[in-house]
Protein backbone atom coordinates (compact mmCIF):
# COMPACT_ATOMS: atom_id res chain seq x y z
CA UNK A 1 0.00 0.00 0.00
CA UNK A 2 2.85 2.31 0.64
CA UNK A 3 4.18 1.59 -2.54
CA UNK A 4 1.41 2.76 -4.95
CA UNK A 5 0.91 5.55 -2.56
CA UNK A 6 4.84 6.64 -3.61
CA UNK A 7 3.53 5.76 -7.29
CA UNK A 8 0.60 7.57 -7.45
CA UNK A 9 2.55 10.49 -5.97
CA UNK A 10 5.07 10.79 -8.40
CA UNK A 11 2.59 10.25 -11.11
CA UNK A 12 0.66 12.82 -9.64
CA UNK A 13 3.58 15.01 -9.72
CA UNK A 14 4.44 14.57 -13.34
CA UNK A 15 0.95 15.42 -14.41
CA UNK A 16 1.36 18.41 -12.39
CA UNK A 17 4.99 19.28 -13.93
CA UNK A 18 2.98 18.71 -17.18
CA UNK A 19 0.34 21.07 -16.39
CA UNK A 20 1.98 23.62 -15.20
CA UNK A 21 4.65 23.29 -18.11
CA UNK A 22 1.79 23.12 -20.46
CA UNK A 23 -0.11 26.73 -18.81
CA UNK A 24 3.05 28.47 -19.44
CA UNK A 25 3.92 27.67 -22.72
CA UNK A 26 6.34 25.82 -22.37
CA UNK A 27 6.00 22.52 -24.84
CA UNK A 28 7.99 20.65 -27.59
CA UNK A 29 6.96 18.45 -30.82
CA UNK A 30 7.97 16.42 -33.25
CA UNK A 31 8.61 16.92 -36.79
CA UNK A 32 8.95 14.81 -39.68
CA UNK A 33 10.56 16.05 -42.66
CA UNK A 34 8.74 15.31 -45.62
CA UNK A 35 9.29 12.73 -48.64
CA UNK A 36 9.26 14.94 -51.09
CA UNK A 37 11.81 17.35 -49.82
CA UNK A 38 14.70 15.73 -51.39
CA UNK A 39 13.10 16.37 -55.16
CA UNK A 40 14.65 19.14 -57.38
CA UNK A 41 11.76 20.43 -58.96
CA UNK A 42 8.39 20.25 -58.91
CA UNK A 43 6.00 18.74 -61.42
CA UNK A 44 3.34 20.98 -62.94
CA UNK A 45 -0.11 19.58 -64.52
CA UNK A 46 -0.21 20.81 -68.36
CA UNK A 47 -1.74 24.28 -67.99
CA UNK A 48 0.96 25.70 -66.24
CA UNK A 49 2.77 25.35 -69.68
CA UNK A 50 2.91 28.48 -71.55
CA UNK A 51 2.53 26.32 -74.83
CA UNK A 52 -1.08 24.69 -73.41
CA UNK A 53 -2.32 28.10 -72.00
CA UNK A 54 -2.37 29.78 -74.86
CA UNK A 55 -4.37 27.26 -76.63
CA UNK A 56 -7.03 27.49 -73.67
CA UNK A 57 -10.14 28.99 -73.79
CA UNK A 58 -12.33 31.06 -71.38
CA UNK A 59 -14.25 28.61 -70.66
CA UNK A 60 -11.40 25.68 -70.23
CA UNK A 61 -9.72 28.24 -68.00
CA UNK A 62 -12.86 28.79 -65.98
CA UNK A 63 -13.18 24.54 -65.44
CA UNK A 64 -9.41 24.53 -64.65
CA UNK A 65 -9.80 27.46 -61.96
CA UNK A 66 -13.22 25.72 -60.62
CA UNK A 67 -15.51 29.26 -61.20
CA UNK A 68 -17.18 30.86 -64.64
CA UNK A 69 -15.34 34.32 -65.71
CA UNK A 70 -16.94 37.52 -65.99
CA UNK A 71 -16.52 39.06 -68.99
CA UNK A 72 -14.00 41.71 -67.63
CA UNK A 73 -11.89 38.65 -66.87
CA UNK A 74 -12.25 36.72 -70.11
CA UNK A 75 -10.74 40.33 -72.10
CA UNK A 76 -7.85 39.98 -69.90
CA UNK A 77 -7.01 36.65 -70.12
CA UNK A 78 -7.17 36.84 -73.89
CA UNK A 79 -4.43 39.73 -72.89
CA UNK A 80 -2.63 37.50 -70.97
CA UNK A 81 -2.91 34.71 -73.76
CA UNK A 82 -1.51 36.97 -76.57
CA UNK A 83 1.51 37.87 -74.08
CA UNK A 84 2.45 34.62 -72.82
CA UNK A 85 2.32 33.72 -76.79
CA UNK A 86 4.83 36.52 -77.30
CA UNK A 87 6.92 35.76 -74.29
CA UNK A 88 6.46 31.54 -75.65
CA UNK A 89 8.23 32.27 -78.51
CA UNK A 90 11.37 33.23 -76.57
CA UNK A 91 11.65 30.32 -74.42
CA UNK A 92 9.21 27.25 -75.25
CA UNK A 93 9.05 25.19 -72.24
CA UNK A 94 8.18 28.57 -70.22
CA UNK A 95 5.65 28.23 -67.55
CA UNK A 96 2.57 30.83 -66.93
CA UNK A 97 3.74 31.14 -63.18
CA UNK A 98 7.14 32.38 -65.18
CA UNK A 99 5.69 35.03 -66.72
CA UNK A 100 4.21 36.46 -63.74
CA UNK A 101 7.02 36.40 -61.68
CA UNK A 102 8.52 38.53 -64.36
CA UNK A 103 5.76 40.97 -65.38
CA UNK A 104 4.68 41.36 -61.45
CA UNK A 105 2.24 43.58 -60.15
CA UNK A 106 1.68 47.48 -60.12
CA UNK A 107 4.19 49.70 -58.49
CA UNK A 108 2.84 53.20 -58.30
CA UNK A 109 6.18 55.55 -59.12
CA UNK A 110 5.67 58.59 -56.47
CA UNK A 111 8.04 60.78 -57.94
CA UNK A 112 6.81 60.34 -61.66
CA UNK A 113 3.02 60.79 -60.26
CA UNK A 114 4.20 63.85 -58.46
CA UNK A 115 5.97 65.36 -61.51
CA UNK A 116 2.90 64.65 -63.52
CA UNK A 117 0.73 66.03 -61.07
CA UNK A 118 2.46 69.45 -60.74
CA UNK A 119 3.60 69.73 -64.98
CA UNK A 120 0.48 68.07 -66.61
CA UNK A 121 1.16 66.80 -69.80
CA UNK A 122 4.88 67.46 -69.57
CA UNK A 123 4.96 65.01 -67.20
CA UNK A 124 3.96 62.32 -69.46
CA UNK A 125 5.88 62.98 -71.94
CA UNK A 126 8.89 63.08 -69.71
CA UNK A 127 8.13 59.67 -68.61
CA UNK A 128 8.10 58.80 -72.05
CA UNK A 129 11.17 59.93 -73.30
CA UNK A 130 13.06 59.44 -70.25
CA UNK A 131 15.54 56.56 -70.78
CA UNK A 132 15.46 53.60 -68.76
CA UNK A 133 17.73 51.23 -67.17
CA UNK A 134 17.42 47.39 -66.47
CA UNK A 135 18.04 47.65 -62.77
CA UNK A 136 16.41 50.19 -62.01
CA UNK A 137 13.55 49.07 -58.97
CA UNK A 138 10.44 50.24 -60.96
CA UNK A 139 9.79 48.86 -64.97
CA UNK A 140 9.28 51.76 -67.50
CA UNK A 141 5.55 50.71 -67.73
CA UNK A 142 4.91 51.64 -63.88
CA UNK A 143 6.78 54.90 -64.55
CA UNK A 144 4.69 55.51 -67.60
CA UNK A 145 1.19 54.59 -65.68
CA UNK A 146 2.19 56.54 -62.55
CA UNK A 147 2.86 59.43 -64.86
CA UNK A 148 -0.58 58.95 -66.06
CA UNK A 149 -2.34 58.62 -63.28
CA UNK A 150 -0.39 62.00 -61.77
CA UNK A 151 -1.76 63.70 -65.03
CA UNK A 152 -5.68 62.66 -64.62
CA UNK A 153 -4.78 64.33 -60.92
CA UNK A 154 -3.45 67.76 -62.95
CA UNK A 155 -6.50 67.12 -64.98
CA UNK A 156 -9.08 66.96 -62.31
CA UNK A 157 -7.42 69.81 -60.45
CA UNK A 158 -7.40 72.59 -63.35
CA UNK A 159 -10.96 71.39 -64.11
CA UNK A 160 -12.10 72.00 -60.58
CA UNK A 161 -10.24 75.85 -61.15
CA UNK A 162 -11.61 76.79 -63.73
CA UNK A 163 -15.65 75.20 -63.69
CA UNK A 164 -15.49 77.43 -60.02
Amino acid sequence: MFISQKISGILGLIILLFLVSVENGFSFSIARVPETLGKPEPTYPDYFKASVFVKMSAREFGAVTGRKLNIFEKIYFKIVQHEVKRKARKNPDMLVTDYLQENGKFKLSLLWFVIAAFIGPFGVLLAYTSPHRKQDLITRKDKITSAWLGFLLFALWFGWLFVF
